[in-house]
């Protein structure tokens, strides 16, 4: 399944997003100020052009650096690995899932001192202004998420079909964030907007035809990325821990159509909620009346 997959174009696709993520840093110190005077939706574009520049940059890196990492056998391949001791009784080269790991435990202590000392909060704040959302102030913020969805992609695939999925979330993402920023027809009641979903869907199209994907496949795999993003934002998931797994899937189903099998389940999976529903309901009304006696007597 990966092998269809150009290595060549991949490399292309990272280095190309990454550019891409710091021409949107330039453009926004250039103009972002002028943006700002607009107000509007032109400032909102402004800001997400901002965000999405760190986000597209620090995306590929991670991606270039496994691929690099792999290529040069610093680290081995987190999907199907296993280390062996060296000579000296070392792991080498290091486990590419364990190193990730580490990075978001790094992370995730950044985040704990953030959300728990208010001098590192300040720091933060300060360091990173502009680039944390309102929603973020008080809680993870999205790379927090982005770490363990990455990971969570490099474990259920090989490398090539891994940083795919990642670059997805790096590049699709971004086009749903500006889409959506610049949009106007809402998607049901969330803050997602339709031309979000559209630019989304456009841009991993055309990343996933551009790596090597058949247009019909790469079609089907950013449709299912595509869906799952809106349904992710309705229900309050973060995108970043859902795309990756989300491309790495979508290429699977793609090349292996599941759809009946998978409404099948879906419709399983619906009626067990449902009878669950029905059981706390039941369970809930004996409890309330049980409490009332006891509270009568």
């Amino acid at each position: 399944m990966a092998s269809v997959l150009s290595t060549q174009s991949i490399v292309a696709a990272m280095w190309g997003g990454a550019a891409l993520g710091v021409s949107f840093s330039l453009v926004h110190k250039a103009f972002g100020s002028w943006g700002a005077r607009q107000g509007g939706k032109i400032a909102k574009v402004f800001i997400e052009l901002q965000r999405k520049s760190f986000h597209m940059i620090g995306g590929c890196i991670i991606c270039l650096f496994y691929h690099y990492g792999i290529q040069n056998r610093w680290i081995t391949p987190a999907y199907g690995s296993q280390a062996h001791p060296g000579a000296d009784g070392a792991l080498m080269p290091l486990e590419g899932g364990a190193c990730v790991l580490a990075v978001c435990f790094t992370v995730w202590l950044i985040e704990m001192g953030r959300l728990s000392v208010p001098a590192v909060s300040r720091w933060y704040l300060r360091s990173f202004k502009g680039l944390i959302r309102q929603k973020e102030m008080d809680k993870a913020a999205g790379i927090a998420f982005f770490l363990p969805g990455s990971l969570a992609a490099f474990l259920a695939a090989e490398p090539n079909l891994a940083i795919l999925g990642i670059l997805f979330l790096s590049i699709g993402d971004a086009g749903a964030s500006i889409g959506t920023a610049a949009g106007r027809i809402p998607v049901f009641t969330s803050s997602r907007m339709v031309e979000g979903s559209i630019a989304c869907f456009s841009l991993c199209t055309g990343i996933g035809w551009f790596c090597g994907l058949a247009p019909a496949v790469a079609a089907v795999t950013a449709g299912v990325v595509t869906f799952g993003e809106v349904l992710a934002e309705i229900i309050g998931l973060d995108d970043n821990l859902v795309i990756p797994m989300l491309g790495v899937l979508g290429v699977r189903i793609a090349f292996a159509p599941q759809f009946t099998s998978m409404a099948v389940m879906m419709g399983v999976g619906l009626a067990i909620g449902v009878g669950l529903v029905g059981l706390g309901t039941v369970v809930g009304a004996t409890t309330a009346s049980g409490q009332g006696r006891s509270q009568q007597k």
